[in-house]
């Protein structure tokens, strides 16, 4: 049987349909194995109720009976197993037979007719509560928008058709029960016993607080009459154990909670033997709701009771099958505290299921006169009292341990622990501490207010709160179909597509929840002032907090930022009409918490007005004093400066609030001195400067330290990253890595095994330096670390660390040329970030758009491409205005980047300028990488244009940039300014000057990551593989082209990426070149298929390229029928990504096109294509001269010159020339040499052309 329970135990994460069907067999054969040891065994109903708790949880993982017949009807030739539905039927059957024959009584009844019977009665009873209770939400707990309170008319018809909700589903409920035991008292012939019984439920069905889906927690009480007292219990104990069995066929039963030895050794059953321990087995399938629990061992909530026992002065076991003497025993507080678990109180309350009603009133009767008798301990208090104060101690300590905060509503949820169980806990606390007579808390509240112990108002506002905590859960458990309390308030019902709806429940529309804390908080707070409080409680006139901060800060973390900004304006105008008489450091901190608000809502102009009328009236009641408020304020506007990018005035702020805080402080260390440091030395990093950050950050870390010593603390972390920051921006990667490293090592000091947003925070910027080193599958590490850490704290609420994360992870993927799983990522972080914030345009959202923009951009897809940029431009102008910032500039340069992949570079340049300008707008005359990258940006363009000294000027007026930013410190920027240049000299054909450029790149880049492989790297292999390649020195550029695939691979192994294919295609360039076609054409088409594996069936400008390559091969072959098929399907793929625009790519495919048809002798046709292209050019670059306009005339006058044509041919060959002229000045350029040549060979055959 252990080894069944360590098989069963190996499936229990199961998902598929196959493995929980293998588990199911297992669970069956178990089963069967019970049933034998059940006729040895002196506890043969143990093993009976084991083995029908098995065969139904099995029946739960089956397919359904239809569908399990249509697979037995499509597997009837194969060999199956032979635990169907049929089999588990029988054997539950056999069950029940074999339980009666062992009492010599017998059912005429099939368990199957049964069940289906209670099954179809228990769906008719949640479906009435299910819709009754949503008719209360959506009917009675109307709530004012303005108010978010439920309206004063509708809390009377909350409350009393909450009340009629809870009594009549208690009664049918009741009912429910009462058919089932009568039953099977009917079967046993126990229903003319010679005894009194009263069979009572227990805990919330006795409260009126069950729902649909609760547990039955029950006793039997027994008067023998003269029976003999063993023959009675024993007559019983096997109702209940028959009732369980009837119970168990429902299916609706946790099969952990049945303690079944080989599973689960709650009560230490398990015969100890070598090698044999607790299987410990969770049963994460099987539905629960209706069940008999209660086989733990601290449990006592059914007749079967407590089996075993952890504390050595209890019973051994305790059977809730007692007379009334017995059980009425445990009111009193010595027996109570023996037992423990609050059986007294599960005790306290109960409800006649069926039997002798006087029985059960002389039960009732006896509790309640014990719990008004007086303590022994102390006179003045009585046993309920007593009971009520400790119950209220024990339960506030575990509340104050996590107490529901505004804070709890942005995080996943437990309905009963964080919402229900204080509030209704704490009303029976009262009933106790007043000796009320009622159950339900309903009335226990309506008695309180007759006894006139509260008012009629403080009356209302408990019920409301125990109504909105009551239905949220009926609400919860009817959406689940079970008993299942993960609730978010940050979902709503348009988010189950994007979540597993089988792990949370959205309930953001159940805005009543407003009110329930906005009661809830006050009577929590009344509950702590009164627990040491053990003479007569004095209740409030109401618990209602009036106070709009409350709900204001409710909103804020349930991410209503709108309703937390008019909750906020209220409170703020309430206090400003006190005027003289208000509260002004109450009007300014409302001011300031206003504007964080707006901030956070990216609403930068009322932020700005807001906090600088805060600061107004800091002034007019501080004056020059220094005082903590007015630094505060400085503080808050130069933050909204940050924001809006204009860091000249954020520094300003910033540094009059360090002076005043020095002010406040003198030479003492000061957390808010540190902090204000840290400020100023990100405003410097955000202007492009690393040594004054680095100082600001370093004595801002110093003095956390002299603040806090060796100890480990929140604040040192930080420093610590903030260091770690500027080296990463300054390139040193090392050093950045070690102190982001310390400050992760002190944050887990600091939060231990605890899941913390700062220990995420130091993942996602380890993985951050990793990414930046190139080494994605390190990055990814940390980054999905970082990911499941803040997926722990936030559960599935839509957080902005969640989103980030995520965004974090599809820049790997993107980097990684992983397009599709980059996508997927970006767009659940941009559907997070719509889902927090909404309509409102904000930075994330932007960033977002621009991310997924990217991808397109890099997929090919320049039409959504620049749908995405537009969007994130036009969201960044919405929240900025005509403000310049940083980011609608980076817009700019993201929108001129995808004209450049378009090839429309008119347009691009004009983008970029708009982005350089306004990037000089904001740093003024400071250097500033954003500026360098801009001038670079703008150099491509002219390169691309061929207008390469206008190139040159720009790239090196971006390298100086860049070497006034970072001096004699190597930095990929730099490095990057340096294969810049030697790109455009590349370019222009002066190979060694390029040569020189790259190889001062590379050695910068060797400096920067050492021998760690780095795409940059390379990039750099490459570029000097290119230009040997051009001078034909293909020795040396196939060894560097080599050393660059090499590198690339180790970077990204066996996974496609586009630097792998890239490398592939140089090497098969070089052989191309050197003759060796067989070999260029293997490299050609290897680097095809690794393009095709990335892009799939989308078209791709690199796919077209290699369809190109392998067209090129073919035409030095030859083969120019094979040649001209790649070209064309290289042109088509073209013509798809680029439509009807013109572009360099698609002139090239033209012209090569054209090249076979000359070299076919088809003149006529090679004419027309060579035509195209140079008109494709031509609108391209315009009256600006080109490489490539030059080679089309160049194509068109050697056309021409083959036709003998000469004259034609001349006047082509010589608009060529005075092209190439002006792109590279001298005669001696290969291209113009080449012109020169072909121009005298034209004019000698023109001359000794026959007249």
């Amino acid at each position: 049987m252990y080894d069944l329970g360590c098989k069963i135990k190996a499936y229990e994460e199961s998902k598929t349909e196959s493995e929980l069907k293998k588990q199911a067999d297992l669970m069956c054969e178990l089963g069967d194995e019970f049933m034998e040891s059940a006729e040895t065994s002196p506890t043969w109903y143990e093993h009976y109720v084991w083995a029908s708790g098995l065969f139904n949880a099995a029946k739960c993982r089956q397919p359904t009976e239809t569908l399990w017949l249509k697979v037995k009807d499509l597997t009837s030739s194969s060999p199956s197993s032979i635990y169907s539905h049929d089999y588990i039927d029988q054997r539950i059957q056999q069950i029940d037979t074999n339980f009666l024959n062992k009492l010599s009584k017998k059912n005429t009844m099939s368990t199957r007719k049964l069940t289906k019977k209670y099954k179809e009665a228990l769906e008719t009873i949640r479906n009435y509560s299910e819709n009754t209770v949503n008719n209360i939400i959506d009917n009675d707990m109307v709530v004012d928008d303005v108010t978010s309170e439920i309206k004063p008319e509708y809390e009377d018809k909350t409350i009393e058709h909450s009340k009629v909700y809870y009594n009549d589903l208690t009664e049918k409920l009741l009912e429910f029960y009462r058919s089932i035991i009568t039953n099977c008292m009917s079967v046993l012939d126990l229903q003319n016993c010679k005894y009194r019984v009263a069979i009572m439920a227990l805990g919330s069905l006795s409260r009126k607080e069950v729902t649909a889906y609760s547990d039955i927690e029950w006793a039997i009480l027994y008067d023998p009459l003269g029976q003999p007292d063993a023959l009675v219990r024993d007559e019983l104990r096997m109702l209940v154990y028959y009732v369980h069995l009837h119970v168990l066929n429902l299916g609706e039963t946790i099969l952990n909670n049945l303690d079944i030895p080989v599973l689960t050794n709650f009560n230490d059953k398990l015969l100890p033997r070598p090698n044999m321990t607790d299987v410990d087995f969770r049963d994460n399938v099987t539905t629960r709701g209706i069940s008999l629990d209660g086989t733990h061992p601290l449990a006592s909530k059914t007749p079967i009771g407590r089996k075993s026992r952890k504390n050595p002065t209890k019973p051994e076991t305790l059977e809730l099958i007692m007379t009334l003497d017995e059980m009425t025993k445990y009111q009193f507080t010595d027996e109570s505290l023996k037992e423990g678990y609050r059986l007294s109180d599960v005790l306290m309350n109960s409800a006649l299921i069926t039997g002798d009603d006087t029985l059960w009133h002389d039960y009732n009767d006896k509790v309640h006169s014990i719990l008004q008798q007086k303590q022994s301990k102390r006179p003045n208090m009585s046993i309920g009292a007593e009971r009520a104060m400790e119950t209220l101690n024990d339960d506030l300590k575990k509340f104050l341990e996590k107490p529901l905060t505004s804070e709890s509503f942005s995080m996943a949820m437990h309905t009963k622990h964080d919402v229900y169980r204080l509030t209704t806990i704490s009303i029976n606390i009262l009933k106790l501490l007043h000796g009320c007579k009622s159950f339900a808390p309903l009335d226990v509240l309506d008695e309180l207010f007759e006894r006139n112990i509260l008012t009629e108002r403080a009356k209302k506002d408990l019920q409301l709160m125990v109504c909105i905590a009551t239905n949220l859960r009926h609400m919860v458990y009817s959406k689940y179909k079970q008993q299942k309390e993960n609730i978010s308030f940050l979902l709503s019902k348009s988010d189950k597509d994007s979540i597993d709806s089988t792990n949370v429940l959205p309930v953001r529309g159940y805005t009543a929840i407003i009110q329930f804390y906005t009661i809830f908080k006050p009577w929590s707070n009344f509950l702590v002032s009164q627990k040491n409080n053990t003479k007569s409680w004095t209740h409030q006139e109401r618990y209602m907090e009036d106070s709009n901060v409350v709900k204001g800060e409710l909103y804020k973390d349930m991410y209503f930022s709108e309703k937390a900004v008019f909750a906020y304006q209220r409170e703020l105008e309430k206090h400003r009409k006190l005027a003289e008489h208000g509260n002004k450091q109450v009007i300014i901190s409302l001011q300031l918490e206003l504007g964080l608000l707006y901030q956070t809502r990216a609403e930068f102009k009322d932020a700005l007005q807001i906090n600088n009328e805060a600061l107004v009236i800091c002034k007019t009641i501080y004056g020059d004093n220094p005082h903590k408020s007015v630094a505060t304020s400085l503080h808050n506007i130069g933050s909204v400066y940050d924001d809006m990018g204009e860091y000249t005035k954020a520094m300003k702020y910033y540094e009059d609030s360090l002076s005043m805080e020095m002010k406040i402080h003198g030479d003492n260390p000061h957390p808010s001195v540190a902090s204000s440091l840290h400020n100023i030395g990100l405003v410097y990093a955000k202007m492009g400067e690393y040594i004054k950050p680095m100082k600001y950050y370093e004595d801002s870390l110093s003095m956390n330290l002299k603040i806090h010593g060796d100890n480990p603390h929140p604040d040192v972390a930080s420093s610590l990253h903030n260091i770690g920051l500027v080296y990463k921006n300054m390139g040193e990667y090392t050093k950045a890595m070690k102190y982001y490293e310390n400050s992760l090592s002190m944050e887990m000091k600091i939060h231990g095994d605890n899941p913390h947003p700062a220990i995420a925070a130091s993942l996602h910027n380890i993985g951050s330096v990793n990414d930046n080193m190139g080494e994605y599958t390190k990055a990814m590490k940390y980054y999905e670390d970082s990911l499941s850490m803040v997926m722990k704290i936030h559960g599935d609420n839509p957080h902005p660390a969640i989103a980030a994360s995520l965004h974090n992870i599809g820049l790997v993927y993107k980097k990684m040329g992983e397009y599709i799983k980059a996508m997927k990522y970006y767009e659940d972080s941009l559907s997070m970030r719509m889902r927090i914030h909404g309509d409102n345009p904000h930075p994330d959202v932007a960033t977002s758009l621009h991310n997924i923009g990217s991808v397109y951009d890099n997929m090919g897809e320049y039409t959504k491409a620049m749908k995405y940029n537009e969007d994130s431009l036009s969201m960044r102008m919405r929240i900025h205005g005509d403000n310049p910032h940083p980011d609608v500039a980076a817009s700019l340069h993201n929108i001129g980047s995808v004209y450049a992949d378009m090839g429309e570079y008119t347009k691009a340049m004009k983008y970029y300028e708009d982005s350089l300008s306004m990037k000089m707008k904001i740093h003024g005359d400071n250097p500033h990488p954003s500026v360098a990258s801009s001038l670079h940006n703008i150099g491509s363009v002219y390169d691309n244009m061929g207008e390469y000294t206008k190139a040159m000027k720009y790239n090196e007026d971006s390298l100086s940039m860049r070497m006034r930013i970072h001096g004699d410190n190597p930095h990929p920027d730099v490095a990057a300014s340096l294969h810049n240049i030697g790109s455009v000299y590349a370019d222009m054909g002066e190979y060694t000057k390029a040569m020189k450029y790259y190889e001062d790149s590379l050695s910068m880049k060797m400096k920067i990551h050492g021998d760690n492989p780095h795409p940059s790297v390379a990039s750099s292999l490459h570029n000097i593989g290119s230009v040997y390649d051009n001078m034909g020195e293909y020795t040396k550029a196939m060894k560097y082209y080599e050393d660059s695939l090499s590198m690339n691979m180790k970077i990204h192994g066996d996974n496609p990426h586009p630097d792998v294919a890239a490398s592939l295609h140089n090497i098969g360039s070089v052989y191309e070149d050197m003759g060796e076609y067989t070999k260029a054409m293997k490299y050609y088409e290897d680097s095809l298929s690794m393009e095709m594996k990335i892009h799939g069936d989308n078209p791709h400008p690199s796919v077209a390229s290699s369809l190109h390559n392998i067209g090129s091969v073919y035409d030095d072959m030859g083969e120019y029928t094979k040649a001209m098929k790649y070209y064309e399907d290289s042109l088509s793929m073209k013509m798809k990504i680029h439509g009807d625009n013109p572009h360099p790519d698609v002139a090239a495919s033209l012209h090569n096109i054209g090249l076979v048809y000359k070299k076919l002798g088809e003149y006529t046709k090679a004419m027309k294509y060579y035509e195209d292209s140079l008109s494709m050019r031509m609108r391209i670059y315009g009256d600006n001269p080109h490489p490539s306009v030059a080679s089309s005339l160049h194509n068109i006058g050697s056309v021409y010159n083959n036709t003998g044509e000469f004259t034609k041919a001349m006047k082509y060959y010589n608009e060529c020339l005075a092209i190439e002229r002006k792109v590279y000045g001298s005669d001696s350029h290969p291209e113009v040499a080449k012109t020169l040549r072909n121009i005298d060979r034209c004019q000698e055959a023109q001359i000794n052309q026959p007249k």
